[in-house]
């Protein structure tokens, strides 16, 4: 004969048995919510720098742009600014990778399949890079990435870390760079690397063949 006390304590016991996948349901279903709100902060502060410049944005015009309220917001970043560094990080961290591959390159052809690269990312007008580079935040951007090809640029020649041949190249490639993605009959990628090969060796053709030698 089955007790009251059993029938609780079976009933109980079903129910812990269930809170677990419960519970981790719950949790995904948390982080795919957290995820959806992130991407609608960020998407709503990218509407309105294109559309403002990035000028005089505050965390309710934010909010109110990604249907929000202030509260929710602050749950999820401490400022506006703490929204553009994330998406700076990102879109300079997708840039370093290719700057790798093409620091790594041991052909015009390797370097040129990475110009290719960066040149598709940076005119894909749908990525967090492509709509940053045209907004107020597109000088902080820039500089980012030139650091980013001068540390690379210090790599390939070794270079001392204050060298000032370095500064200049990585400052002549980013110009010649973002020259290159801007001309309308521009000269092809295989192009771009052999200049931009030539002009790394006619500052620093020492170190240049001692780093392919």
């Amino acid at each position: 004969m089955v007790t009251c006390h059993q029938r609780a304590g079976e009933r109980n016991g079903m129910s812990r048995s269930q809170d677990g996948p419960t519970t981790g349901a719950n949790a995904r279903a948390q982080d795919k919510r957290v995820a959806r709100t992130r991407r609608a902060i960020r998407e709503a502060l990218l509407n309105l720098m294109a559309q403002r410049g990035g000028a005089d944005i505050t965390p309710k015009d934010v909010a109110d742009a990604a249907l929000i309220n202030k509260k929710t917001f602050m749950a999820h970043y401490a400022s506006v600014g703490a929204v553009i560094q994330e998406m700076e990080d990102e879109a300079v961290g997708s840039v370093s990778e290719v700057l790798d591959e093409a620091a790594a390159a041991t052909d015009e052809e390797g370097l040129a399949r990475a110009i290719e690269r960066l040149g598709s990312m940076v005119t894909d007008g749908a990525s967090s890079l492509g709509r940053l580079l045209r907004t107020g935040a597109r000088e902080d951007v820039v500089a980012r990435i030139q650091l980013a090809v001068r540390d690379r640029l210090r790599r390939v020649v070794g270079a001392a870390e204050d060298d000032l041949a370095c500064d200049f190249l990585a400052g002549g490639i980013t110009s010649a760079f973002r020259r290159w993605v801007g001309e309308k009959d521009r000269p092809s990628a295989q192009e771009l690397s052999r200049r931009v090969r030539r002009l790394v060796r006619s500052v620093a053709p020492e170190r240049c063949d001692a780093s392919q030698s």
